[in-house]
């Protein structure tokens, strides 16, 4: 087994700064939200802070894949505890991170359409507003990997 330089704490407490700086605005507005769509925001925020997660699992993954098991079931644990909201609110974050990293171990970091049409059916009811989203949330699927990829360590 070959040993990294890094711990898992010191791999947490980068992710954990990166994910509480990141603003989803940007991928929040993909979706085309009225202003008054509160819930709607509300769900979105959630599902995408949980995408961002899966997402930092997928480059564990691929930088510390030894260690990647033990250092993201660490965060897991610790994001659970300190996690804002009801538990409610806490319970179905942690689910959708199940099932983004489920679906992000398909393809990997080659192809986020899946996960992209996955996320556009979750959160838009019109047909036309899910195929517009599509792309455009593949892209910035992929914007975010390379952003956690690039500052993993």
């Amino acid at each position: 087994m070959q040993q990294t330089q890094y711990t898992s704490d010191e791999l947490i407490r980068i992710f954990t700064a990166l994910l509480d700086s990141y603003d989803f605005e940007a991928e929040v507005a993909i979706f085309g939200f009225r202003k008054h769509q509160f819930i709607k925001k509300k769900k979105a925020l959630r599902e995408l802070a949980a995408l961002f997660i899966a997402l930092w699992d997928l480059a564990l993954q691929k930088s510390f894949p030894t260690e990647r098991e033990l250092v993201f079931e660490e965060f897991v644990n610790r994001y659970s505890y300190s996690a804002k909201g009801s538990n409610k609110d806490v319970e179905l974050q942690l689910r959708s991170i199940e099932v983004y990293v489920t679906l992000l171990q398909k393809n990997r970091d080659k192809d986020f359409s899946e996960v992209a049409a996955f996320l556009a059916d979750l959160m838009l009811e019109d047909q036309g507003a899910k195929d517009r989203a599509r792309l455009k949330l593949a892209l910035a699927i992929r914007a975010m990997f390379r952003l956690i990829f690039d500052r993993l360590i």
